[in-house]
């Protein structure tokens, strides 16, 4: 038999987005993440929008660091146009042999959480969620951090599976990308508990949680006590069409579909109903995701894991931004 996935809300529906596709759940693509020239232009052209503009709600902690003008150096960055030429670093753009600005401590910022879903979900179908989830993680890291922010990356799944402890600056960024790289979802037995996370965040920062929110109640529990934590909470729910079409089987014969997540399995036949019922599953998820999202001030998009990370995330970035 093919073996498929099946979504924990199976008592729901008649068929599951969730796993992969035998012949399709081999070993996923290795992982590229963006490169220093992307991710240069995506922090520039994503500065504007991750402007904090919200109140920072009562007893939250801020960060005392910050770019802006004050006494002491933050660190330096590549000049973007519309920088005052008073700040450029001469002697840094002589060995750079480009422009370089120094950057100032001034009033604070909040720290930022990166919480990225490494559950066997997300390798599932060739592992396309996953890469679009370790680069859209990076970008922002990255974004973040140029602007002085300080940023912390986990990846979840039944727990924690690697951490990176907030900290700021370009070495910080290294470190991400080096536990990015490194890490590779379990293709079988790894469930989505974001839950696991809560714990993390410092208290009055923001949080991105990337994932493909896959789980019994699409993780609204989890996000809502991340919520009581945070300034301002993000998601972006991934999509992967190969965790959602059924396998094609000779004479069209009945396929066996195993959660790669818990290892619960059942049979059914891949006809026309079947592959729409699929398709409703993924759909209904996403709305009632959405819909929460709306009414616990969480900051919600959903994006195609085959689109340029660079356009999923600043299409995030531009609906929240929006609707501050």
């Amino acid at each position: 038999m093919a073996h498929a996935g099946l979504s924990r809300r199976a008592a729901a529906a008649p068929l599951a987005p969730r796993a992969s596709v035998a012949g399709r759940a081999g070993e996923a693509a290795a992982l590229t993440l963006p490169a220093e020239a992307e991710l240069r232009a995506f922090a520039h052209a994503a500065a504007h929008l991750l402007v904090e503009r919200v109140p920072r709600l009562q007893g939250a902690r801020a960060v005392s660091r910050r770019p802006g003008v004050g006494l002491q150096t933050l660190d330096h960055r590549d000049y973007v146009p519309g920088d005052e030429v008073r700040h450029i670093d001469w002697r840094q753009s002589a060995r750079a042999r480009r422009p370089i600005v120094r950057r100032y401590e001034s009033e604070s910022v909040g720290d930022w959480t990166l919480l990225l879903d490494a559950s066997s979900s997300m390798a599932a179908g060739g592992g396309a969620a996953w890469r679009a989830g370790a680069r859209l993680t990076a970008a922002m890291a990255y974004a973040l951090l140029q602007l002085g922010h300080r940023v912390g990356v986990a990846a979840f799944g039944t727990r924690v599976l690697a951490q990176v402890p907030i900290g700021r600056g370009a070495p910080h960024y290294a470190a991400i990308a080096r536990t990015l790289s490194t890490l590779h979802p379990a293709p079988r037995g790894e469930r989505s508990e974001l839950t696991s996370c809560v714990a993390l965040l410092p208290g009055g920062g923001s949080a991105l949680v990337v994932s493909d929110f896959l789980a019994a109640d699409e993780m609204r529990a989890a996000l809502a006590a991340l919520r009581q934590r945070c300034r301002t909470l993000h998601a972006i729910a991934l999509r992967d069409a190969a965790t959602v079409a059924l396998p094609a089987t000779a004479g069209g014969g009945e396929v066996e579909l195993v959660d790669v997540e818990t290892g619960a399995s059942r049979a059914l036949w891949p006809d026309d109903a079947a592959h729409a019922a699929a398709r409703h599953a993924r759909d209904t998820m996403t709305a009632r995701l959405r819909a929460f999202a709306a009414r616990s001030g969480v900051a919600f998009s959903d994006g195609d894991a085959a689109q340029p990370w660079q356009r999923v995330l600043l299409t995030h970035l531009l609906r929240a931004s929006a609707h501050r």
